[in-house]
């Protein structure tokens, strides 16, 4: 059985599924080569549903159960529409890799879309997701660099709100000449354990 397959909606030691990702990424060793763009970049998308261990709580295990497994479904399906790929899932989050920042981006668009106004619970709950992206340079066998840059897009997926997708410069970079994209700036913010200063944008389109 794959790890985080048929756990219910979680948080681990205080601990989003999210940050569990990141924390795990070391055991990792996915083929750069088939997940990097042409100049080397590599977009990373991480997602996970807001307020989880709360809808848990609210629908106890078989229905937050049964409720993830449709969530995977679905995320599942956008993400192979957009071409991407399923590094690492945990629970409710999962971390997606993307050789278009494009794609990537598109694909984060839809994932809110299919959600949009769809609640859960008796108390009618939305069930919204925290979306981040960063586009960034692997150095193939460097897994320092790689840990680096999926801390980084950990981090801006951990300061978006629910139904909220927000990117780095980097990603807004290499798709802001697209016009079915909208930009709003979110300032500068700084991240425990990457150091620098780094602006964020959130998205709609």
């Amino acid at each position: 059985m794959e790890e985080g397959r048929d756990q219910p909606l979680v948080e681990v030691s205080g601990l989003t599924s999210i940050d569990a990702i990141a924390s795990a990424l070391g055991d990792v060793q996915p083929d750069l080569g088939e997940m990097s763009s042409p100049d080397g970049a590599l977009t990373l998308m991480l997602c996970d549903i807001e307020d989880a261990a709360a809808i848990r709580a609210e629908l106890g295990e078989g229905a937050a159960a049964g409720l993830l497994r449709d969530h995977r479904l679905l995320v599942a399906r956008i993400v192979e529409l957009h071409a991407g790929r399923i590094v690492k899932e945990h629970d409710d989050g999962f971390m997606i890799s993307f050789q278009s920042a494009h794609g990537g981006l598109r694909c984060a668009l839809d994932l809110q879309r299919s959600l949009a106004g769809r609640t859960v619970g008796a108390n009618q709950r939305p069930l919204l997701i925290r979306v981040g992206l960063h586009s960034g340079f692997v150095i193939a066998g460097g897994n320092d660099f790689f840990g680096r840059n999926v801390v980084l897009a950990a981090r801006i997926a951990g300061r978006a709100q629910g139904g909220e997708i927000l990117v780095s410069a980097a990603l807004k970079s290499y798709t802001e000449t697209d016009p079915t994209f909208l930009f709003q700036a979110r300032g500068e913010h700084h991240f425990k354990g990457v150091l620098g200063e780094h602006e964020l944008y959130s998205v709609s389109g």
